[in-house]
This record gives structure tokens, C-alpha cells and sequence, in this order.
């Protein structure tokens, strides 16, 4: 682990130096190899977390060359330097910012999304300029081997390495002085992360998660909520981290929603014998968390409405009806298929309970009501909003994405992922030698002249 840190931390200067002609050529060879090996991708998916083909392809593949064609398209007029007006103080001067890469990065990705939370940041660190070390989740073995085949294959071993391992592989990569670490997973591991990163007052990138809820308006069909949160929520079986966490629903209207978003739950992935769009959970460790959560909470007076499903393997969708604030499921960040409703009777109540509780890393809101909108946005923070659609936009791939406070800091995807791993470099010269000198002391005669007319000047703009 020191031989691979200190050899990438002494190239970094070498690529920060490669031109975009070169770095492009690497990011299409990226995306040809992973053409290549889709099927490998899909396989090892479904062996890691039992995930569709299909799911495979739109949540893992699609996103990760989404991101590829856009900064092929547009990714060197991101990164090119960007000159600065000038104000009368600096006439004669030229003022810009210049985009650089920051040096060795620490990617640390979780097991949720294994390929696309791996290789999306890792391809945007590469074309800012970036050397890498990545260490992706032991959870995901198998993707992690066809991973590191098309890295290898693409990128020389100047540029990354990946490094395997459990919770105290990450520690000890973490002991290393890198140049900015970016972390996808939980908030007490970010919290771990941000602490270590701190030794060295290292940049850091914290993708979290938290209860992301959903608000439902009375003015908006519940039967079409119900079919847009049923693919939202199962989706990867709840595994996401802007998956619709608990939702509030009109007050009375809790049954009939289980009751239509059961529906929709058991035509999307329970209509066949097979079953084998529905993903699985990832560890039986985290299978019994979630039991956990509803046995907690049917003690406490839940009641559970659930599909009856034939593989003893999934893990059941839940609606949770008559929660409370101190069941552990409304407590803690849920991460599978089990979703808590809560009656409300006016807006008022909903955003106060909303802030009660950490920034959400996505607010959704159903709503065909102006009013309703933005009231509900202007009086709650979140790392975004959505309105009338849940996860979808997280697939922009020019829409930065990002959390506040304990679901995250820091902004990747399109524009704002490159300059997340940038030093942003202020950049000044002045033509004009003889610059600024009747500025220097001492502040008589012509000096004191020119300096009050500076300053009369400026007053007037005020």
C-alpha cells in the first residue's frame, strides 16, 4: 500500500500535465472496454447483489457512459482557464482562473451501486487531471475483479491502482496525506472519513444519504404517486441513497395508498414465478437490520401491510402504517424495501417535522399546486428537490448532485464533478510594470492625489 501511494503521488504532476487530446483518448478506450465486458458487468452484479440485467444497465452502465460522452463533448471548455473582467483599479492587467488538478485521489465507493458510485468518480478525477487510488467495498467481490480488468486495461499504472479490502484497509489508506478523498456511504463512516482527512486539512467529497421523504398533496393522484414511488423505492430493493425514505400522505389516505403501492410493487417485479427483477439485500447481516426495524416497529403499534413473495431470499416491500417519531425505522436511514407513512393534516406540520431532522440528501414533493411547491421548498433544505418524480434526477448527467450538512458535502456529476476535483487557481499579470506604485506609501502630493479620486470614483458607484 506505501509502494502504490508514494509511486501515483509522484506522477501526479506528470498527469495533471497530459493534454485533453491524450485524456480523451483514454476516456473513450474507458468506454469501449466497458462495452466490452457488459456482460461480465451484468453477471457480476447479479452474483455480488442479484441484480437484473436490465436494472444492471440502467442504473449502473447507462449513467457511468452518460458521463463519459459529456465530458468528451464538452469537458475541455469546462477545464479551460476563464478570464476575469477587470475593474478600472486593474487596467492593464490580465486576471483568470485556471483549473488544475489537485493531485492524488482517495476514492472510497460502496456497495449499493458498485460500478457506477466506483467508476463515475473515478473517471471524473481522471479527466480533471488526477492520479487515483481506489478502494471499492469488500461486499462486492465480483464486480470488484471485472472493474479492475477494465481499469486495467485502460489506464497505465501511473495514473491508478485499486486497492481491496474490509473497514481497516480504508483506515489505514486514510493514514496517507492524499490531495482530496471522496467518500460515498453512510454518515457515521463520513463522519470517520472527514475526522481522518482532517489530519492533513485534506478536501474532502462526502456522498451520504439520510431520510429523504416524499410529500404527497391532497390536489395530486394518489394512484399516479403510487406507481412513480414503487419503482423509486424498489428499485436496487430500497438500496439507494436518495430513495424515498417515508412519505407523508394526506390524513386518511394511509390505507389507500399501501394499497395502490402494493400494486404497483407486485406488477413491476412479483408478476412471474422468476422474480428476478427484484434485487436482492446485500449481506444477511443487513437482511436482519431490517427485520430489526419492522419488529421495532410493530412493537411500538405499526401496522405492516406487505407482498406475499416466493423467495425466502428477497426481502419482502413493506408499507409501515401508524409509525411514530421514536420507532427506530423513523430514526435511522432505512436502505431497503420498507416504506413508513405518516398522516398529516397541513403543510405546517410537514415542514416542521422535515426540520426537525438532519438536511435530507433529496426532498420529493407531489404537487400540482404553486403554492403548496413553494412553500414546502422555500421553508425546508435538502441536497435537491424533485417535484412530481423520484430518483430520475439524479440521472442529469449536467445536474449536480450532492448533499448538505449529514447527507454530504461537495457537488459531483457534469460541470461541477470536474471542478470538484480541481484547485481552482487564481491566475494574475500585469503588463504595465510600473503597476500599482502610486498606491505605495508614502501618501503625499501625486500619491494622495491620484488615491482620492480612486476613492471619490468608487464612493460614486456606491
Amino acid at each position: 500500500m506505501k509502494d502504490t501511494y508514494q509511486h501515483l503521488n509522484a506522477q501526479k504532476l506528470n498527469n495533471r500535465n497530459r493534454s485533453f487530446k491524450e485524456r480523451k483518448r483514454s476516456l473513450k478506450l474507458l468506454r469501449s472496454n466497458i462495452l466490452k465486458y457488459k456482460k461480465e458487468i451484468a453477471d457480476a452484479l447479479y452474483q455480488d447483489l442479484g441484480k437484473a440485467p436490465s436494472e444492471t444497465q440502467l442504473t449502473e452502465i447507462l449513467p457511468v457512459l452518460s458521463a463519459i460522452n459529456l465530458y468528451l463533448d464538452k469537458g475541455s471548455d469546462w477545464l479551460a482557464a476563464k478570464q476575469i473582467r477587470n475593474s478600472m483599479l486593474f487596467l492593464g492587467s490580465k486576471s483568470s482562473i485556471e483549473y488544475e488538478a489537485k493531485g492524488l485521489c482517495l476514492i472510497i465507493s460502496p456497495w449499493n451501486y458498485p460500478f457506477q458510485l466506483a467508476m463515475y468518480p473515478l473517471l471524473t478525477a481522471f479527466y480533471s487531471g488526477n492520479t487515483i487510488i481506489l478502494k471499492p467495498s469488500e461486499y462486492t467481490p465480483a464486480i470488484n475483479k471485472v472493474i479492475a480488468k477494465i481499469l486495467d486495461k485502460t489506464f497505465s499504472e501511473d495514473i491508478f491502482a485499486i486497492v481491496e479490502g474490509d473497514a481497516q484497509v480504508s483506515q489505514k489508506l486514510l493514514a496517507f496525506k492524499f490531495d482530496h478523498i471522496f467518500f460515498t456511504g453512510s454518515t457515521p463512516v463520513g463522519r470517520v472519513v472527514m475526522q481522518e482527512a482532517s489530519k492533513f486539512l485534506t478536501p474532502v467529497t462526502l456522498e451520504l444519504g439520510g431520510k429523504s421523504p416524499v410529500v404527497i398533496d391532497n390536489d395530486y393522484p394518489l394512484k399516479k404517486a403510487c406507481e412513480k414511488l414503487a419503482w423509486g423505492k424498489l428499485v436496487n430493493a430500497g438500496q439507494t441513497c436518495v430513495a424515498p425514505d417515508y412519505i407523508f400522505v394526506p390524513k386518511g389516505k394511509g390505507a389507500d395508498f399501501a394499497k395502490q403501492y402494493l400494486k404497483y410493487a407486485k406488477k413491476f417485479y412479483f408478476n412471474s414465478k422468476k422474480q428476478d427483477d427484484y434485487c436482492s439485500i446485500i449481506s444477511d447481516k443487513h437482511f436482519s437490520r431490517l427485520e430489526e426495524l419492522v419488529n421495532d416497529a410493530t412493537q411500538k403499534g405499526a401496522l405492516v401491510e406487505e407482498l406475499e413473495i416466493k423467495k425466502e431470499t428477497k426481502f419482502s416491500p413493506k408499507v409501515l402504517l401508524q409509525v411514530t417519531k421514536d420507532m427506530n425505522v423513523m430514526q435511522e436511514e432505512i436502505f431497503g424495501p420498507i416504506l413508513p407513512i405518516v398522516e398529516y393534516e397541513n403543510l405546517d406540520e410537514v415542514i416542521s417535522y422535515i426540520n426537525d431532522d438532519s438536511y435530507p440528501l433529496s426532498l420529493y414533493c407531489f404537487s400540482k399546486n404553486k403554492k403548496f411547491i413553494n412553500k414546502l421548498s422555500r421553508n425546508t433544505t435538502s441536497g435537491s428537490f424533485s417535484l412530481n418524480e423520484v430518483l430520475i434526477h439524479v440521472g442529469n448527467k449536467e445536474l449536480a448532485f450532492g448533499g448538505v450538512g449529514e447527507s454530504g458535502m461537495g457537488r459531483y456529476h457534469g460541470k461541477e464533478g470536474l471542478i470538484e476535483f480541481s484547485n481552482q487557481r487564481a491566475f494574475y499579470q500585469r503588463k504595465n510594470e510600473r503597476g500599482l506604485r502610486f498606491f505605495f506609501p508614502p501618501y503625499k502630493g501625486m500619491n494622495k492625489k491620484i488615491l482620492n479620486l480612486v476613492f471619490k470614483y468608487f464612493w460614486k458607484k456606491i
